[in-house]
C-alpha cells in the first residue's frame, strides 16, 4: 500500500463518482485499502452517477444474461402525488423485476443447476447444494408465479373491485330497503279524553 502521503484523492474521488470502476479495483489502481476509500467516500459524501453496484468480470459470469426485454420506463411520478400511489407504482416495477428473474431462472435453468453443482462438487455437506437448487426448484418458482398473481389480482381490487365483504353489506342495505324495509315502532298515542 502507499503512504497516505501519496495517495491521490482528488484521482480516487473522480474514479468513485464515475463508477465504472468497484471499491475494489479502485483500491488496487491507487494503492488504497478498500475501508480507506469507504470511509473517506462515506466522510466527503462521495456518490456514484450510476446507479447500482460495480460488476467485475468474474461475477456476472454467474449471472445469466435477461434474454426478455425489461418493461418500459414509466416517467418519474410527482412528489406531490399520494402515498398509495407511489406504493402500487413500485409494486408494479418489483413485480417486473420479479418476473424477468423468474423467466432469467427458467430459461437458464440447466446452465444454472450445472454451476451450483460444480461451485458445490468440492462441499463436505451437501447442504450449501441442496439449499441453492431448493432456490431453483420448479416449486419455488411456481410459488413466485402464484405470489405474482395474487399481487397483481390485489392491484386490480384495489382498482375498482369491491371485496366480498363490501359487496355482501350493499346486498343487504340494498334487500333492507322498499318491501322489506324495517318497520317502524309503533307510537303510543295518549288521548286525554276529548
Amino acid at each position: 500500500m502507499a503512504r497516505k502521503s501519496a495517495i491521490n484523492w482528488t484521482a480516487v474521488e473522480t474514479d468513485f463518482r464515475a463508477g465504472r470502476q468497484s471499491n475494489r479495483q479502485l483500491s488496487e489502481k491507487y494503492g488504497v485499502s478498500e475501508s480507506a476509500i469507504r470511509k473517506r467516500a462515506s466522510a466527503e459524501k462521495w456518490v456514484r452517477t450510476k446507479a447500482g453496484k460495480v460488476r467485475t468480470s468474474a461475477q456476472s459470469a454467474h449471472h445469466p444474461v435477461r434474454t426478455t426485454a425489461p418493461p418500459p420506463e414509466k416517467p418519474r411520478s410527482n412528489p406531490a402525488e399520494p402515498a398509495d400511489h407511489l406504493l402500487t407504482e413500485r409494486m408494479a416495477s418489483l413485480t417486473s423485476r420479479l418476473l424477468g428473474e423468474l423467466e432469467d431462472t427458467t430459461a437458464h435453468h440447466g446452465e444454472i443447476a450445472q454451476a451450483i453443482e460444480t461451485e458445490t462438487a468440492d462441499d463436505n455437506n451437501e447442504r450449501r447444494r441442496n439449499a441453492m437448487l431448493k432456490a431453483i426448484s420448479t416449486k419455488d418458482r411456481a410459488e413466485t408465479l402464484r405470489t405474482l398473481k395474487q399481487i397483481q389480482h390485489m392491484d386490480q381490487g384495489k382498482a375498482g373491485k369491491k371485496g366480498v365483504k363490501e359487496e355482501r353489506r350493499e346486498a343487504a342495505e340494498k334487500a333492507a330497503s322498499g318491501r322489506f324495509a324495517r318497520m317502524p315502532s309503533p307510537k303510543l298515542v295518549v288521548s286525554n279524553g276529548k
